[in-house]
């Protein structure tokens, strides 16, 4: 059956790109004021401290250090921030569903009219995600970061023992080594929370495709070699072989995103027509 309704023409002159910040700001409010989105991220800034505080007694050796040294604030937070990638499991039951909630409740018509296009209303969706994504990794890294200089010292000195690539940005300006890094890990997070979309347009309701999109990601992790690994991949900073750089780690989410999304735009147009 259609999908959506309506909204097929062409808007108001000049009001198109109103209409399309309009559906993303609904959109990334739909998904940033959910209970879960908000407990799960309390659950993973406890997490996150906790981790450090357990590590800070640990001693480290690599590269640039003489013997084992210990954790420095800087090194427990960009470790940290690598860490994070395990958290994408979870993530589509944390920020998925919404396209199967719209297909399910009959919203997409009324959603496809206010935004004024079809592609817009899905647009919508895929910035919503990276939005709310991100935002909420730069928050749990931003107090990760408080809490690191109040565990250790913060001193960078050997921050590069813990980055196998950019060491000297590392021990130069982990600050920005570590937002940049949040900024990757945002894609990934969106890439991942947008395959729920994908098995929504595949027919699946909303909490089928929340829990697909995890077992699916979780089933990955298992089967898949390191290249082509969501797991392996969502570790940005923490990398050993040759095929993982930033730039092929960047390549890989932007390229799973896209796919994801196309696939998901593709089908249903299909199931629109049907």
């Amino acid at each position: 059956g259609r999908w959506g309704g309506g909204g097929g023409g062409a808007p108001p002159a000049g009001g198109g790109g109103m209409r399309g910040l309009g559906a993303l700001r609904h959109e990334a409010v739909r998904l940033m004021t959910r209970w879960r989105y908000w407990v799960a991220g309390l659950v993973m800034l406890m997490f996150g401290v906790g981790s450090m505080l357990a590590r800070a007694s640990d001693l480290v050796i690599g590269a640039g250090t003489a013997g084992p040294v210990p954790y420095s604030g800087s090194m427990l937070w960009l470790t940290e921030i690598d860490n994070a990638g395990v958290y994408f499991l979870a993530w589509p039951l944390i920020n998925g569903g919404t396209l199967a909630e719209d297909l399910e409740s009959g919203l997409a018509s009324l959603l496809i009219t206010r935004a004024g296009s079809r592609w817009r209303w899905f647009a919508a969706k895929l910035g919503a995600a990276y939005l709310s994504s991100t935002a909420l990794l730069i928050v749990l890294a931003a107090v990760w970061l408080l809490a690191a200089v109040l565990i250790a010292p913060w001193d960078p000195t050997h921050a590069g023992s813990v980055v196998p690539w950019g060491r000297d940005l590392a021990s130069s300006a982990p600050v920005l080594l570590g937002f940049g890094v949040v900024l990757i890990l945002g894609l990934a997070a969106a890439a991942t929370s947008t395959s729920t979309m994908l098995l929504a347009a595949l027919g699946a309701g909303r909490t089928v495709s929340q829990v697909g999109a995890t077992v699916a990601y979780l089933a990955f992790m298992f089967a898949l070699p390191g290249p082509i690994n969501p797991g392996e991949r969502a570790a940005v900073l923490n990398v050993f072989a040759e095929w993982a750089t930033p730039l092929t780690t960047l390549a890989y989410w932007v390229g799973v995103f896209g796919l994801t999304a196309t696939a998901t735009y593709v089908l249903l147009r299909v199931r629109e027509n049907q």
